[in-house]
């Protein structure tokens, strides 16, 4: 009759089969790791408080050793270290040490997540930073609720994108996160090809300023050279009439 017990790796082999090693900010996703691992091998009991060491004499008033507890015994050395003596105080000691800093890692990306801005960049740009922080959070087991995730990448897009977020809020079912930032980007395109036609009507506009000063320029030579023919001195800052450009450009485009 095969056995339904676990079939027991040393425990160097248990410390390789862990591809996370614990730091400071990564205990949560160390821990999701390191759980089953110890279930697989019967030890979560051990960790967890869950299996109570059972009496070293059976019965307890007898001097008779209790085979449960000096299973219990090997069991628990397995995971023991330096300075504890059962493998809860040695877990309740990481606990200790690791998880507030997990917790302030966490509310350190919800706030930067809430905070973040577009500004300049692109959607782009901006949707794939924000993704990032959530799949930071995602990965030490602490996922942004959908609505939460929505609301914040909108109001990051800031108010050039007001319109657009309110039409977004306003659906009876908000968009999941990929289809939101496709709309953005198409709404950015958009918005971009209203800014066009401004933008030739501006360089158009230069454009003619430009020649005018050039007109300009070539009637006062025209002037200081006609003028000068005839000996009649022309003051520096002197402005041609109209008539005189209007006689000069005739020169000009004729010639």
């Amino acid at each position: 009759m095969a056995s339904d017990s676990p079939t027991l790796l040393p425990f160097n082999t248990l410390i390789h089969m862990l591809t996370i090693k614990l730091s400071s900010s990564n205990y949560l996703v160390w821990k999701s790791q390191l759980l089953p691992l110890l279930e697989s091998q019967g030890l979560l009991g051990h960790v967890d408080g869950t299996l109570e060491p059972p009496p070293p004499f059976e019965p307890p008033t007898s001097q008779t050793p209790n085979p449960k507890h000096l299973a219990w015994k090997t069991s628990n050395k397995r995971l023991l270290t330096v300075g504890f003596s059962t493998s809860r105080e040695v877990w309740t000691a990481l606990e200790n040490t690791f998880s507030h800093r997990s917790k302030a890692h966490e509310i350190r990306l919800k706030d930067d997540l809430q905070l973040m801005k577009c500004g300049t960049r692109s959607v782009t740009v901006y949707a794939r930073a924000f993704k990032a922080l959530c799949d930071q959070l995602h990965a030490i087991g602490r996922p942004i609720d959908v609505t939460d995730k929505v609301h914040w990448f909108l109001r990051g897009l800031g108010p050039d994108f007001s319109s657009f977020s309110t039409a977004q809020i306003a659906q009876a079912s908000l968009p999941c996160f990929s289809d939101l930032v496709s709309k953005a980007e198409s709404f950015e395109l958009f918005q971009k090809s209203l800014e066009t036609p401004a933008s030739s009507a501006a360089a158009f506009t230069a454009h003619r300023t430009a020649s005018y000063h050039g007109v300009v320029h070539f009637a006062m030579a025209v002037v200081t050279q006609m003028v000068n023919t005839v000996g009649f001195p022309v003051p520096d800052r002197a402005v041609p009439s109209p008539l005189m450009l209007a006689a000069c450009l005739s020169v000009r485009f004729v010639a």
